[in-house]
């Protein structure tokens, strides 16, 4: 069964632990240890309230918008560190997405190049991909560490740029419905940065 905990301050004492079945039957909500309440999957796709004893109010929901999928779980209108809508992990998954599009470019350019893979040559994997590879790199590391959004929006760019070059040099579509999920999570990343930065301004 799987079992997921959040906590609702920053210290981490206030646990909210949330456990389901496969395909969130039996989906059951413990608040420090207590039963909060028990939701069937209808339930937890259209949103539950719950109120917490000191009077907080606790939305629990099965978010399954397009690209961005998750428990969405929001106290007094405010989403919870490490569910689907926290700014925080909107970030860390875009990260994730770029370094994977920066590792498989990398490795393959590298494979292409000290392999002397025919196939990866001529796919166009060589040094002007690993070059890229690293400005990949370069951007999720700007994007994360530094809180640049323009850093996700400009490896937001330079995907769609080789997407639309995959399509044109007639190699078929392989890929691009991976791209266009890895484009959401960075293009959520972007959005992801700037509410933590409107946090810490105000």
């Amino acid at each position: 069964m799987p079992t997921k905990t959040y906590y609702l301050d920053s210290a981490r004492t206030e646990a909210l632990t949330a456990s389901w079945r496969l395909f969130f039957r039996d989906f059951q909500l413990n608040y420090q240890g207590q039963e909060l309440g028990r939701l069937s999957p209808a339930e937890l796709k259209a949103g539950h309230e719950f109120h917490l004893p000191d009077g907080r109010r606790l939305l629990v929901r099965l978010q399954q918008k397009f690209g961005a999928q998750g428990l969405d779980f929001q106290v007094d209108d405010r989403p919870l560190s490490g569910t689907v809508n926290d700014p925080q992990t909107q970030v860390t998954t875009a990260f994730a997405a770029i370094m994977l599009v920066a590792g498989l470019n990398g490795a393959l350019s590298l494979g292409a190049m000290l392999g002397r893979v025919e196939l990866l040559e001529q796919l166009g994997f060589g040094w002007g991909t690993l070059v890229e590879a690293l400005l990949y790199a370069g951007l999720g590391w700007l994007g994360k560490y530094r809180l640049a959004g323009w850093a996700f929006y400009a490896a937001l760019t330079l995907l769609v740029i080789d997407g639309v070059l995959l399509l044109g040099s007639g190699q078929g579509t392989a890929g691009i419905v991976v791209r266009i999920f890895l484009g959401i999570a960075i293009y959520r990343g972007a959005a992801g940065v700037r509410q933590l930065r409107q946090a810490k301004t105000a």
